[in-house]
């Protein structure tokens, strides 16, 4: 495992390869030219969901090597630490700028559609999970309570439970866990109903400032962490409605965001702490104003990615448990060079998977969802 500024070395590194390998022309069949797209919220998608997956490689190669799933292991790797956070604070704050205006004509179908996005890869990163565990307990299987723990398994992330799977107990920890985010994306998609309502009374930037001011200032003491996702949400809706109100001059804003960069990644715990979420949401409302990191955001290549994002999010997990898992079992030993080279090449490929998961899976069921023009 390489620490502090090799690591950081590598992961520019790691994105330069993405630049140079999925901004050809051999992944033109991504490239969409919808009239609704905005390229440098797509880009962001990429770095947020690439956060993620260094937050996790970390916790991957510690934890098969004999260490606790625990924030402990990230004592020589903080900069990783604390990209996990940052990739799901403005993966939440996006989704509040999404659906800030959801007014659909049927809710019904509108929920339909949000089945359809997430369900299918959901479903293809559960059923890895399963082979793997079930090849990996097949001399120990227990089948006590089987059927109920699948029922979570397949559940498309609603409840945000995933108990064992025949006797594996970290079963969950195939795929890093992340499918616990998606149950706090469908209480915002099952909440959305009473925020239309209200804000065909109130108005979006009254009824964003009060949810942050309730999640704030009274269940930030009860519970920190639901406040911090809830306040999130609120923030990506307060960023669409400054959007379409507020203009600021793009270098300014590109400026703004480098400083808070730094600031983010030097000064933050790696924890939901609802005292820094200031920093992070102006960073976010920054980028909803039009900035994009002087161009960084709208390399083809983080565009392209971007798309894939769902996927790479959902399955990168199962890549780092893998790579482990069979140096694991051979007994193969490598140095720091050479293991870190067979990452690169397990995360490339990684992403090129998940860039033929968004064309194969992804995309037909979008199409599938919108083919219903009720929607």
């Amino acid at each position: 495992m390489l620490y502090s500024y090799k690591m950081f070395g590598w992961m520019l590194g790691l994105l330069l390869l993405c630049v140079a390998v999925f901004g050809s022309r051999l992944f033109a069949f991504m490239d969409n030219s919808s009239s609704r797209r905005v390229e440098r919220l797509d880009g962001l998608r990429f770095l947020l969901a690439f956060s993620v997956v260094m937050h996790h490689y970390v916790y991957s190669y510690y934890y098969l090597h004999g260490q606790s799933w625990t924030p402990a292991v990230f004592a020589h790797n903080l900069l990783n630490l604390r990209m996990g956070v940052f990739g799901v604070t403005l993966f939440f704050m996006l989704s509040g700028y999404l659906f800030a205006y959801s007014n659909p004509v049927s809710w019904l179908h509108f929920y339909q559609k949000r089945f359809l996005r997430i369900a299918p890869v959901f479903y293809l990163s559960s059923c890895c999970c399963i082979l793997l565990a079930l090849y990996l307990q097949r001399h120990t299987l227990v089948y006590k309570d089987m059927l109920l723990n699948l029922y979570y398994w397949f559940d498309a992330g609603i409840t945000g439970i995933k108990p064992p799977l025949f006797g594996m107990q970290d079963a969950r920890l195939i795929n890093a866990g992340v499918p616990w985010t998606l149950f706090w994306e469908w209480a915002l998609y099952f909440s959305l109903p009473l925020l239309c309502f209200l804000r065909q009374k109130t108005g979006l930037l009254p009824l964003a400032i009060t949810v942050i001011f309730i999640a704030v200032y009274f269940v930030a003491p009860f519970n920190q962490q639901k406040a911090y996702f809830i306040a999130c949400f609120a923030v990506g809706a307060l960023a669409r409605v400054l959007s379409d109100s507020v203009q600021l001059p793009k270098i300014l804003c590109d400026s703004v965001i480098v400083l808070l960069l730094v600031l983010i990644f030097s000064i933050t715990t790696g924890r939901y702490n609802i005292n820094f979420l200031p920093l992070f949401a102006l960073l976010f409302i920054l980028i909803a104003l039009g900035g994009d990191i002087f161009g960084l955001l709208r390399l083809k290549a983080f565009v392209r990615l971007g798309d894939a994002s769902y996927s790479i999010y959902l399955l990168h997990g199962i890549g780092w448990f893998c790579l482990n898992k069979v140096i694991q079992l051979t007994a193969i030993n490598l140095n720091k060079a050479e293991y870190t080279l067979l990452a690169t090449v397990v995360l490339i490929g990684l992403m090129l998977v998940c860039t033929l998961t968004y064309r194969f899976i992804e995309q037909p069921f979008m199409r599938l969802g919108r083919s219903n023009r009720r929607i």
